[in-house]
């Protein structure tokens, strides 16, 4: 059996990483029999983070490595999609990953409303009397990592815009469809999905987390995903 290491999850999500439950939604929709296993600190993993795969001889970081050899196995995330239809996934995951995904981060870390919240969950293994000096230093590394890509600098405005524009090429890529490219779901479901809820499920009601929610389209899509991409709950109950 496959296991994956994993960050382990909260505000009704498998994983507070969108990628660890990116790779979730592969290994389900790849058929492989597989199991998650929360960890904390990734610090002793290849890379140094989260998600990993563990196969009988190597660990595996990245979704995207992970994806990779999941499909060397014969796993195949786009079926009957032509090379247009793949070429557009590749955007629209690269659009979610790149940018959409940072307006999460800012709203986690940055929010000075969803910020204690997000704080005791993401470090609820950490004591008490440690919590805020070690979660703060760890903030202060995301801010900067947010003022380098440039979303920490915008205006609360300018920022929601943004990010609008990415909600709505995905509401327009769906037209209608139950998943991106059609009934079934595909890597770039596995991909996305993970980044909207996390923003449905904002703990405090932010600007962009009304944005997605005020989405119809986005909202049922949403809860196809789950049901289709995310282990089940037993299995994330004997995960840590």
């Amino acid at each position: 059996m496959l296991t994956l290491l994993t960050f382990p999850g909260g505000f009704d999500l498998p994983s507070h990483s969108p990628f660890c439950t990116k790779a979730m939604g592969l290994l389900r929709l790849s058929g492989q029999d597989w199991a998650p296993k929360t960890v904390t600190n990734p610090s002793k993993m290849p890379l140094s983070r989260l998600p990993v795969l563990k196969t009988r001889d190597r660990l595996i970081p990245d979704s995207y490595m992970i994806q990779a050899w999941l499909e060397a196995q014969g796993a195949e995330f786009y079926a009957g999609l032509d090379a247009k239809a793949k070429t557009q996934a590749h955007a629209l995951i690269r659009m979610t990953e790149e940018n959409l995904r940072l307006g999460l981060v800012h709203e986690r870390w940055l929010n000075e409303k969803c910020w204690p919240i997000v704080r005791d969950v993401f470090f609820a293994d950490v004591p008490a009397v440690l919590r805020k000096p070690i979660a703060n230093s760890v903030r202060k590394k995301a801010r900067a990592g947010l003022i380098a890509h440039g979303i920490a600098q915008f205006t609360e405005t300018d920022r929601r815009v943004r990010l609008q524009y990415d909600l709505d090429a995905i509401a327009g890529q769906l037209e209608g469809k139950p998943f991106l490219f059609g009934d079934l779901p595909t890597a770039a479901d596995a991909a996305i999905v993970p980044v909207l809820d996390g923003l449905r499920q904002l703990p405090v009601d932010t600007g962009v987390r009304r944005m997605v929610r005020a989405m119809p389209e986005l909202m049922g899509y949403i809860q196809r995903g789950r049901t289709v991409l995310y282990p089940v709950k037993e299995d994330m109950a004997m995960a840590a």
